[in-house]
């Protein structure tokens, strides 16, 4: 089976789509709420956050899986307070055609694509980049998204190509630097690609077992990310205390002083 790897940062997942990963991507998705929000958090301040993540979670990766998608890839961990608003589509598409010349057709995307569109390389292989502003209506939101897709020819079978598409939503302000920096990691991500031959389509253990190390690396990340809080609370609770002390001491040493003087 043609497939391509991509490098995910710390934080961020990789969730199956295809019509026959159902079970274990319910099963992921289980692993990934419990994991972000584990059953120790008091059960009426987490239950809702529970709730929106899987519905979060549910809505797209079964678009992803209407599109015919390979995976979903989206960011679960906020980066500095700031919850990554965006995920990416990826899928490889088969048009069967073996004598399909990948320079033409990257050449009419682009003439499609006006100045939105740009041919670079991805591993060496041509790719084109297009990016368009559309409407998030359908996602009950008012403001517009940044849609990127980047088509990428597979080195060497003609009619092979690896789509991938993702979304960043905004606040209204396409250009605001937040908005760009997160277009710039998934630009990232996606320059990562490297085309691969599996043997068989991995199966459910194998698809679980692949995911076991980011799910952990995960976990510390949420567990780090507890443990720098409760050690910041318990810094500013000492800092005040020292103040206190701090400002009783100079008390005691001004009222002394003043006991001298008299």
């Amino acid at each position: 089976m043609i497939d391509f790897e991509l490098i995910v940062p710390d934080g961020w997942v990789q969730i199956p789509t295809t019509a026959d990963t159902a079970r274990v991507r319910a099963r992921l998705i289980d692993e990934l709420i419990r994991v972000h929000l584990p059953d120790s958090l008091p059960r009426d301040k987490a239950g809702p956050y529970r709730r929106m993540l899987r519905k979060e979670l549910v809505a797209a990766t079964d678009d992803a899986s209407r599109q015919g998608a390979r995976s979903v890839v989206l960011p679960l961990r906020e980066f500095n307070g700031m919850k990554m608003p965006g995920s990416l589509v990826v899928t490889v598409l088969e048009s069967g055609n073996e004598d399909e010349d990948a320079e033409a057709m990257l050449a009419s995307l682009l003439e499609d694509a006006g100045d939105s569109g740009t041919y670079l390389e991805i591993d060496g292989v041509p790719a084109v980049r297009m990016a368009s502003v559309v409407d998030t209506g359908r996602l009950g939101r008012k403001q517009p998204a940044w849609r990127i897709s980047y088509y990428v020819s597979h080195p060497e079978v003609p009619g092979v190509w690896g789509l991938l598409t993702y979304t960043v939503l905004t606040d209204g302000d396409l250009e605001a630097e937040p908005v760009q920096a997160v277009v710039l990691v998934f630009d990232v991500i996606v320059s990562s690609l490297r085309w691969e031959e599996r043997i068989a389509v991995p199966t459910e253990d194998e698809i679980l077992a692949e995911a076991d190390a980011p799910l952990a690396r995960l976990k510390e990340l949420e567990e780090a990310g507890a443990a720098g809080a409760v050690k910041t609370a318990e810094t500013a609770e000492a800092a005040e205390k020292s103040g206190q002390v701090k400002a009783a001491e100079a008390a005691g040493a001004s009222h002394e002083a003043d006991v001298k003087r008299d």
